[in-house]
């Protein structure tokens, strides 16, 4: 006999076979395995289809029914954020403004010196190409990185798209044009006197004579440089020898064998070179700073004096204060000087009976070899000052990255490997982050790969002290666990800093130990995680 289909069985099941057919079904199904599988297969699906449409509705999960419950505040997370808050605004106001406002009193307010420098043609006559071949080998550098970033995801076109398109446009876009004028001179330039440069001018010859009038700073690479018109900015010389003569409205910056000044300079001056006569018609309305082997002063200065030479000799007036490192001083008979003056070296000032003093000299001789006395309480004030600023950086570090800082504490414990690594990036970093910076695309990258860097080095000894900490009282959880041992490691290291001679291999140590373990810690949190086979 035949096997059944699966209609007839479920014709069974119901009960719409006659008798005779039933009985036929039944007994087929004793003798066959294969149709009373069939059966009571579709006999379990009858009663699973009748109990689905017999059961109730499914009841609400409890936790949808539970009230909400408000969460906790994260103290941690707000105090961390009102430190880094406050220490931010600390930074700011008491650090970066000033310095930004003395630097702008100072005369620092045109473009990037260092773009203008380096890629304005100034530096170099044949800069021009090499800035061309260095911008197309940053392009290929960072094209070559990309693709490597990439290799593993080739098929995924649309993001090779985009990097690329990206670069394109980067290769398309125009280059900046600076405002400022190049001169190079063959062997000389001259600006005449009936001439006026409207922008900055920067000059590059073996002999440059300004005659005219620059309406902004002049830059010059000369052997020797002669001034004789207006300059309305600033003066910034990389020379043998500078003769001012003029007028500079702005200041003067001079890196130099020698400085003959005769002229006004409105704001301050900058001098190291190796001499420099100051002219009896000579102005300076603000600061002198001087860094010099002999300098002979007879004009005038508006501002203060700070001075460190060999052998300096006053003889002119100086408006304000005066600060004098030097190995032999003479103040002349015709020297004025208003306000306080010290002096600093290993002989006596040789001051005349007539200059006019605003006040004693203060004068503090030293001897050859003699060493500064070192006060304990200062010392141990200074190194509080330096742990509670690490502490301070290491907790508000522990709260907003924990994940991040028991990686980089725990990477300690590989001691060899974080040494090697840490040898290696810390001294790679800095040198190719300085190498981009000497091309146009990589200018931002390498500054802020320096300033990471710099705050890599800082943060080293907050993950060596933590896991110093952890070795000493165990390795027991716990946020305030965690603060204690970050604040008794930080102490025990500053302290290893603190021994004579071998201070400073203990914090070279510590920096190459630290930079490692952040490697380790960064390779762990940017590796892409393995994926579990089913």
């Amino acid at each position: 006999m035949s096997h059944f289909d699966e209609m007839t069985v479920l014709l069974y099941l119901e009960g719409e076979l006659d008798a005779d057919r039933a009985h036929t079904v039944a007994a087929h199904a004793d003798s066959c395995a294969e149709c009373r599988a069939l059966l009571q297969a579709l006999k379990n699906e009858d009663v699973w289809l009748r109990e689905s449409l017999a059961a109730e509705d499914e009841s609400i999960p409890a936790r949808l029914m539970d009230a909400p419950v408000r969460a906790p505040v994260p103290w941690g997370w707000v105090t961390a954020f009102g430190l880094a808050a406050g220490g931010a605004y600390t930074l700011w106001s008491g650090f970066v403004e000033p310095m930004r406002a003395e630097a702008a009193q100072a005369g620092f307010t045109q473009g990037n010196l260092l773009t203008m420098l380096f890629f304005s043609g100034a530096f170099w006559k044949g800069w021009d190409a090499m800035r061309s071949l260095m911008e197309f080998l940053a392009i290929a550098t960072l094209g070559t990185v990309m693709i490597w970033l990439l290799r593993r995801h080739w098929r995924r076109f649309a993001t090779v798209a985009v990097v690329m398109g990206t670069l394109l446009c980067a290769l398309a876009m125009p280059l900046t044009v600076g405002a400022a004028e190049t001169r190079k001179g063959n062997p000389s330039y001259t600006l005449p006197a009936t001439e006026e440069v409207k922008t900055d001018l920067i000059v590059c010859a073996d002999r440059t004579v300004i005659d005219g009038v620059v309406d902004g700073d002049l830059i010059v690479f000369s052997s020797n440089v002669t001034v004789n018109g207006h300059v309305k900015g600033d003066i910034l010389s990389f020379t043998q020898e500078l003769r001012m003569n003029g007028t500079v409205d702005g200041n003067i910056r001079d890196f130099s064998q020698g400085l003959l000044l005769n002229g006004t300079v409105g704001k301050n001056l900058m001098v190291w070179a190796d001499h420099i006569d100051f002219g009896d018609k000579a102005k300076v309305g603000g600061t002198a700073t001087f860094g010099c082997n002999r300098v002979q002063l007879d004009g005038q200065i508006g501002g203060d004096l700070l001075a460190m030479a060999s052998n300096l000799d006053i003889n002119g007036s100086l408006g304000h204060d005066a600060s004098i490192v030097s190995e032999h001083l003479t103040i002349g008979p015709e020297a004025e000087i208003k306000g306080h003056t010290k002096f600093q070296g290993h002989n006596q000032p040789d001051v005349s009976s007539t200059a006019k003093l605003g006040s004693p000299i203060e004068i503090v001789i030293k001897k050859h070899g003699e060493r500064a006395e070192i006060n304990p309480a200062h010392v141990i004030w200074h190194q509080l000052l330096l742990w509670g600023a690490s502490f301070l950086f290491g907790l508000v570090f522990l709260l907003l990255a924990p994940g991040f800082f028991a990686d980089a504490t725990s990477s300690c414990k590989k001691v060899g490997p974080a040494i090697g690594f840490g040898f290696l990036f810390g001294i790679a970093t800095p040198i190719a982050a300085i190498i981009a910076c000497c091309t146009i695309v990589g200018l931002g990258v390498g500054i802020s790969a320096l300033f990471l860097w710099m705050i890599a080095v800082y943060a080293t000894q907050i993950f060596v002290g933590a896991w110093l900490g952890d070795t000493l009282l165990g390795t027991k959880p716990g946020v305030g666990l965690a603060i204690g041992k970050l604040a008794l490691g930080l102490a025990i290291l500053r302290v290893l800093r603190m021994i004579p001679y071998v201070g400073g291999w203990i914090c070279f140590l510590i920096i190459l130990w630290g930079i490692g373990a952040i490697t380790l810690a960064a390779y762990k949190n940017m590796r892409p995680p393995v994926a579990t086979a089913a």
